[in-house]
Formats: C-alpha cells, structure tokens, sequence
C-alpha cells in the first residue's frame, strides 16, 4: 500500500518536478508576482512608447528627406534648418514620456490607484507636455523664419493637438455634466470656453520683418502657456473627481455617521 501510495505522489507531481527542471523558466514566478511587478510593467511601456517615439519621428524627418530631396537655392537652407531642429526636438520630446513611466515605475499605490489614478494623471501630463514642447519648437521655428526669412517648417502640433483634445475633453464633459447637476451651467460653459481657446499659427515668409509678423510669432509663444495652462486645470480635476469618487468608495467599504455618538 505504501508502495502504491508512493507511486501515485509521483505521478501526481511529475509536472512539477519537470516544471522545476526546465531551463530558463521562471514564468510561473513571474505571473505570480504580475501585480506587484505592475508599476514596474507600466513603466516598461512607456519606455519602450518613448524610444518607439523617437524612433518614428527620427524615421518620418530621414524619410521626408527621401521622398522629397533638399531643393535647391534657398530651399536647401530650409530643409537643413527646419531637418536640425526637429531632430533636435525629437530628444527631450521623447525623454517626456520616458520620464512619466519613470515616475509610474516607483510607483507605490495599489492596483486601484495605479489605474484609475496614477497612470491617468501620467497620461494627461504627457499629452499636455508633448504638445507643449511641440508647440514650443514651432514657435521657435516662426521666430526663426520671421527674423531670418527663412521658411522653416513649423509643424506646430505634429497630431499631437487631437490627441490632447481627445484626453481633456472626457474630463471637461464629466466638468460640465458635473456643474449642470447643481444648476451651474455657466461654469460649465467657462470651462468648456477655455479648452476651446487655442492660440497660434504659421508665419509666412511674407510676414518677416514685419509688426504682423512679431505679434503672431509673440502669440505663439503664448499658446504654449495656453496648452501648459489647460494641463495644470485638467490635472486639478481629475485630482477632484479622483478625491470625490475614492471616499464615495472608503464610505461604501466602511460606512459612517458624521458625528459622535454620547
């Protein structure tokens, strides 16, 4: 009977000692430990989305190259001024979304606040700042073009505006949808006005040395404020609703009456 007994554990177990003995296999270890390891997984992401960025960009500024040459005349100044600058920006615009799954990487909150919280917040100040920087290096390259007459190619939001619009705009609907519950519309209105306002826009090597020209290439600069201005707001809502939602929960897990009872 003990023979038998014997004989069943190690057929029963088998798996498990061949499981043992596989080489390179510590998948079990890792699923085990996935949601501890989240933060560490999101940060990844964003690291790779970060060299995947620049990698893009880097490839679509040579490939621009390819396809359409450098010109010739003037346009050679062009396409090497407006080539460098991008390039240049390629940099700091991606170490942006690097630096956010940093920040998600040390992470310490739990499953429920990295997702619903942390990485929202990350995600809102990425679309914010890239968009920021983006608009930045386009008001640079209006300056540039308004001083020196040379046409640099601005690509003021490089797609990145419809991206920002589309995150901000959830938390400026759940704003306004917010407001009318208390009858407060027209704040509402406000909010929805200012992520409306958008500044900004090309130069034209026409408009160089000109006052036209300076005011524009000035209100550029001013859109970047804007789009840094909109972020910080956006933050602070969610912040808001973040704040409402998770008590409305702890209440629901342990309710309580607000006061003391003799």
């Amino acid at each position: 009977m003990d023979k038998f007994k014997d004989f069943f554990n190690m057929v029963v177990d088998s798996p498990n000692m061949v499981n043992s003995k596989l080489p390179w296999n510590n998948w079990n270890s890792c699923m085990d430990d996935s949601e501890g390891n989240l933060a560490k997984w999101t940060g990844d992401f964003f690291r790779v989305g970060a060299f995947v960025m620049l990698a893009a960009s880097l490839y679509a500024i040579v490939m621009g190259l390819v396809n359409n040459g450098v010109g010739e005349g003037m346009d050679v100044a062009t396409t090497l001024v407006s080539t460098l600058l991008w390039a240049y920006a390629a940099f700091p615009i991606a170490q942006v979304v690097r630096s956010a799954g940093e920040g998600l990487a040390d992470s310490k909150s739990d499953t429920v606040g990295l997702i619903f919280y942390d990485i929202p917040m990350a995600i809102i100040k990425v679309f914010g700042t890239v968009t920021a920087m983006i608009a930045l290096f386009g008001a640079i390259a209006m300056s540039f073009t308004w001083l020196t007459t040379v046409d640099v190619n601005t690509a003021y939001d490089a797609g990145m505006m419809s991206w920002m619009n589309w995150g901000y705009g959830t938390v400026a609907s759940a704003t306004e949808a917010f407001m009318a519950m208390f009858g407060l519309e027209y704040v509402g209105g406000i909010i929805t006005g200012f992520y409306n306002w958008t500044e900004g826009g090309a130069v034209a090597s026409a408009d160089s040395w000109t006052w036209a020209g300076l005011v524009m290439s000035g209100w550029n600069f001013v859109g970047v404020a804007v789009i840094l201005a909109q972020m910080y707001v956006t933050l602070a809502l969610y912040k808001f609703y973040w704040t409402i939602l998770n008590t409305l929960f702890n209440f629901i897990k342990n309710p309580y009456l607000p006061f003391k009872s003799k």
